[in-house]
């Protein structure tokens, strides 16, 4: 796999919320979230990226779920714990693309970045993110990536 380095992640008019889930249940995370979203008259866009807060291997996967919306602002009760982000950005990205056979290779993609980071002599500043994108064939591709300075 190849890493590409000085990546980006650069989004407006973003939301976010903290789940624990079986990784095999994200798909239910998404779902809730994007339930609560369209409760409140916010209108997802499309674009949707999450963080890794836990180990790849841990049974429960704790995770920021991020969502694109159409709505330069929000309001949601505290008590959803919505959090939005008029900008996004997060620098210094080191990247692999996955464009096929997507849930076998994240595991191999993970460690392939933790690898790079470390014989490269960098130093992680970022949770992993996974950024889920569409290709001009409208194929679904996934960019995994993960700050990292020397």
């Amino acid at each position: 796999m190849i890493v590409a380095e000085n990546r980006s992640i650069t989004h407006r008019n973003i939301v976010s919320k903290l789940y624990s889930f079986v990784p095999a249940e994200i798909g239910i995370a998404l779902e809730d979230f994007r339930g609560i979203l369209e409760q409140h008259g916010v209108t997802p866009d499309g674009r949707l990226f999450f963080t890794m807060l836990s180990e790849p291997t841990a049974d429960v996967m704790t995770a920021e779920l991020f969502m694109g919306i159409e709505e330069d602002d929000i309001t949601v009760p505290p008590g959803e714990d919505v959090m939005f982000r008029s900008y996004f950005e997060v620098r210094n990205l080191h990247t692999i693309r996955l464009m096929e056979d997507i849930d076998a290779q994240s595991q191999v993609a993970y460690w392939e970045l933790a690898k790079h980071v470390d014989t490269g002599g960098y130093h992680q500043t970022t949770p992993v993110f996974v950024e889920y994108k569409q290709s001009p064939q409208d194929g679904t591709y996934v960019e995994m990536s993960v700050g990292a300075v020397r």
